[in-house]
């Protein structure tokens, strides 16, 4: 319990609040306190250290925060507002900072008496805006100014939260109306949806990293006290019309629960769906081209990776001679049964991931996603690839490729080298995103113009026929431009010697793989296979640039691992131990798009460790046997380094390869990435940033701000504090863990619950015959007991009594961080409106911001706040250039 002593700001005597003539003071409706009947006119700080956070217009009341402690009000006389500030002198401003010895105000009390006014001066405490301060020991009596009067202490307020738990299923509801469960995320989102107000109080909702935006009509409709009582809950906070409910790392499952909500709303008359996407936050450039990405390749990674291991499966089923190698849109005539099934399970998604990425790039956009899935499936038609019919020795048979129409063609090492052309790049993420794009741009357009009688009719054909024209014609021949010329500088790489065509390579690789610019690089380097694939199926040839394919993949799942051994945060290790796996197969995606390149050096990281792990592979003599099938690669990529002979030169060379790949990346991430910058050098950071900033605006700090600047340094070099918000970090990673094994648990007592209920139905149909009626009532009534006796219910009580007790132990050093957090912020606004008024820039804001992530590292990394811009555009750069050559 912190406790902060309230001193006699005047000479006078010291009153019970309830005994005070006016009732709105009387019945603490604007907190508890006691109230002063001074005697004398100058009016002295309460508080050893304070600070003026508001005066009143009407001078008649003055807001005074005690340092690291809550804010009071000091009200001077009763009804005084209307004396239009008249009888007070006052001598301090909002912002300024106090002692005993600082002097408030100059009260004329004779004016106020002449107007038959009080002159009792109430001070008070309102507990809504300090949780958990309240006022104690006040002495009674005649005090001197500069005496000790009463006692503000702290106790962490305890805020029960509201844990959702299912209600038991009723047998005679069950037959009436059927069973529907939904999870724990959609019961959340049911109770915040009505909580703001419903459908009628909001405009659209979404969401950002962290938080659920409601665009709210009436604030007066949302219950604030009762949200923040939901247990996924950290909080709220208003943006003029907007109220974002903070939740952290759980936000997109909350969200895509109120949608579930709202979908199943939607059966009730009169029922409208708000717009979901609402307004986006702005971001930067490099921001949104990751949630770009993430946005249209993260909903295809389970997809990939069923894909992936179906693939790696099958190219251990060919080393071993079970089913026979099969090349893409082979004649299946003279294969087995059982290649081709296996090759249709593993293979035949792969040649069409293009769909998946035109889906989910509309439906990223807005758009109507069966439009999305629609043109996937006409760029990636099976009849394109009836356009180049060809006799393939690998099967002895015919096999195509994708039909194109080459337009700008050469001749490089006596190979034909198509420069652009006209048609399809099926597996491009680049060409699917911008046709996406297209697509939907095309349907709005349609849905604006058309008159309402026709749309049915005429949105999807315009919105299929412009986007298919475009395609062919604008898109592919600028992507296979793009796409030409990455291969055209690959195949100059190729010829680099001392392995170092194999280093750039495995540094490139995945920043290819991210826009999907690997299959033309692919096309170009396997070229010579294709056209003579005897000598690399019988392991005469090799094409030994690809050694670098599988240290980029391995680089970027050691980057996460790195990362994995660095953070104590519960979601981003439930990620990685869910990635790594799998990346170990050839998928590296989850840790790329979940962790590496959100963080930037992970991923850079990533790409080193893997270039000089090849590099060093190939001056060992690793080569790659582009003849074996390895599937979608990684740990099967040694079947390609052993090759058909047994190659164990190469095998060993590629193995001190895959030790490297992982050694170096995770090295690098462990020493120089850190989960969060800390606050002590994010505010260093930030104090370099200002004196470059007022160098660029020829402004010298004057002494007071400097004191401060350096004040503020000084607070956060203290080890003290850096060991309590140690402490707060760890204890949330507690919670977070105990919070992500009661989902788990749920999760399973869902599904569990989702099976006894089909079996509900199934023996429920049998009703209708009429037949062994009780038997079947009795069946029924047994699997309604079954699912209201949940199967992990003991655990997760277990589980919930331990979390709690960690909430508990968490609550008194999260209070005491927050509370040293706010008094930085407020320090930092203060330092902010000095610069601001020194330079008279409204580029001042970039630098606050600075400070303001640094001071609040740790809640961002929580997902309790969002980062606040930082960068300058180009336009700013440029008024600091020219502002620094006058």
């Amino acid at each position: 319990m912190e406790k902060i002593i309230i001193y006699s700001p005047v000479d006078g005597e010291i009153k019970p609040i309830e005994k005070i003539s006016d009732p709105v003071f009387a019945e603490k409706m604007l907190g508890d306190g006691f109230y002063i009947e001074p005697k004398n006119k100058k009016m002295f700080s309460p508080f050893v250290k304070g600070e003026i956070v508001n005066i009143f217009d009407t001078k008649h009341a003055i807001h005074i925060k005690a340092d690291q402690g809550p804010t009071i009000l000091m009200h001077l006389g009763l009804d005084t507002i209307n004396l239009a500030g008249q009888p007070f002198d006052v001598k301090v401003n909002t912002g300024q900072e106090v002692n005993l010895k600082t002097e408030l105000v100059d009260v004329d009390w004779t004016a106020i008496k002449k107007h038959k006014l009080a002159t009792s001066t109430p001070i008070v405490i309102d507990p809504n805006d300090n949780p958990g301060w309240t006022i104690e020991n006040v002495k009674y009596g005649l005090v001197k100014q500069g005496e000790p009067i009463a006692t503000l202490s702290y106790t962490q307020p305890i805020i029960k939260k509201e844990v959702y738990k299912a209600k038991p299923i009723n047998l005679k509801e069950a037959l009436k109306n059927g069973i529907r469960f939904s999870n724990r995320y959609e019961e959340l989102a049911r109770n915040i949806y009505d909580l703001v107000g419903g459908k009628t109080n909001y405009t659209r909702y979404y969401n950002c990293a962290t938080r659920l935006r409601f665009n709210i009509k009436d604030e007066k409709l949302v219950n604030v006290n009762k949200i923040k009582k939901i247990d996924v809950v950290k909080g709220t906070s208003w943006n003029k019309g907007e109220f974002q409910v903070i939740i952290g790392g759980e936000v997109e499952k909350v969200k895509d629960g109120l949608d579930n909500y709202l979908m199943h709303l939607q059966e009730e008359p009169g029922f409208v769906l708000k717009n979901q996407k609402g307004h986006k936050e702005k971001q930067n450039f490099g921001k949104s081209i990751i949630n770009l990405v993430r946005g249209i390749v993260l909903p295809s990674i389970p997809i990939t990776i069923g894909v992936g291991i179906l693939n790696a499966l099958a190219a251990v089923l060919q080393q071993a001679g079970a089913i026979q190698n099969v090349s893409p849109s082979a004649h299946f005539g003279s294969y087995t049964l059982a290649t081709q099934l296996v090759y249709l399970i593993a293979g035949g998604a792969t040649l069409f991931m293009g769909i998946f990425f035109t889906y989910n790039g509309v439906k990223y956009f807005g758009g109507n996603p069966l439009l999305g899935l629609t043109m996937g499936l006409i760029f990636t038609a099976p009849v394109i690839f009836k356009g180049n019919l060809s006799y393939d020795p690998l099967t002895g048979g015919m096999s195509a490729t994708p039909w194109s129409l080459p337009i700008l063609t050469s001749k490089i090492d006596g190979l034909d080298f198509v420069w652009m052309k006209i048609g399809p790049s099926p597996g491009s993420l680049l060409t699917s995103s911008v046709i996406a794009y297209i697509t939907v741009r095309a349907e709005k357009f349609a849905k604006r113009t058309f008159p309402d009688w026709s749309l049915t009719l005429s949105v999807s054909t315009f919105t299929i026929f412009i986007a298919s024209v475009t395609a062919f014609f604008v898109v592919g021949p600028i992507m296979s431009v793009v796409e030409g010329i990455i291969a055209y500088i690959f195949s100059w790489v190729n010829k680099i010697p001392f392995g170092l065509s194999v280093a750039v390579f495995a540094f490139f690789w995945e920043i290819l793989v991210i826009w999907g610019a690997q299959f033309a690089l692919w096309a170009v380097l396997t070229q010579p296979m294709l056209n003579d694939p005897d000598p690399y199926i019988q392991g005469l040839k090799t094409i030994d640039i690809i050694v670098g394919g599988t240290t980029a993949v391995f680089g970027q799942v050691a980057a996460a691992m790195g990362f994995l051994f660095t953070t104590k945060n519960a979601t981003i290790r439930q990620i990685l131990y869910a990635g790594i796996p799998i990346g170990l197969f050839g998928i590296p995606e989850p840790e790329i798009f979940g962790i590496n390149l959100p963080r930037v050096k992970p991923f850079f990281f990533g790409c080193a460790g893997a270039a000089i792990a090849g590099w060093v592979a190939a001056l060992m003599g690793a080569k790659f046997y582009a003849g074996v099938n390895t599937g979608m690669g990684g740990v099967l990529s040694l079947l390609a380094a052993n090759g058909p002979n047994g190659d164990t030169k190469s095998l060993i060379a590629t193995l001190v390869g895959f030790i490297l790949s992982f050694a170096i990346p995770i090295l690098l991430t462990v020493f120089f990435c850190k989960e969060r910058p800390s606050e002590k050098v994010g505010v260093y950071q930030a104090t370099k940033s200002l004196n470059r900033f007022l160098i660029n605006k020829n402004v010298t700090m004057d002494a007071n701000l400097q004191q401060e600047v350096d004040d503020l340094k000084t607070f956060y070099n203290n080890k003290e504090v850096t060991k309590k918000i140690k402490l707060f970090e760890n204890h949330m990673a507690k919670i977070q863990t105990l919070e992500n094994k009661i989902n788990i648990l749920e999760t399973k007592n869902l599904e569990r619950k989702e099976t006894l209920a089909k079996r509900f139905a199934k023996v429920q149909a049998k009703l209708e015959e009429q037949k062994n009626v009780d038997q079947i009532m009795k069946k029924l009534d047994q699997i309604v007991n079954k699912i209201n006796t949940p199967k992990y219910d003991a655990k997760i009580a277990e589980l919930e009594k331990m979390l709690q007790q960690a909430r508990d132990n968490n609550a008194p050093i999260e209070a005491e961080v927050e509370r040293l957090t706010q008094d930085n912020i407020l320090k930092v606004k203060k330092i902010g409106d000095k610069v601001h008024k020194l330079t008279n820039s409204e580029l001042t804001e970039k630098i606050s911001n600075k400070y303001y992530n640094a001071i609040n590292s740790v809640y961002i990394n929580y997902g309790f706040t969002s980062k606040k811009d930082v960068k300058f555009s180009k336009l700013e750069k440029q008024e600091l250039k020219a502002t620094n050559t006058k």
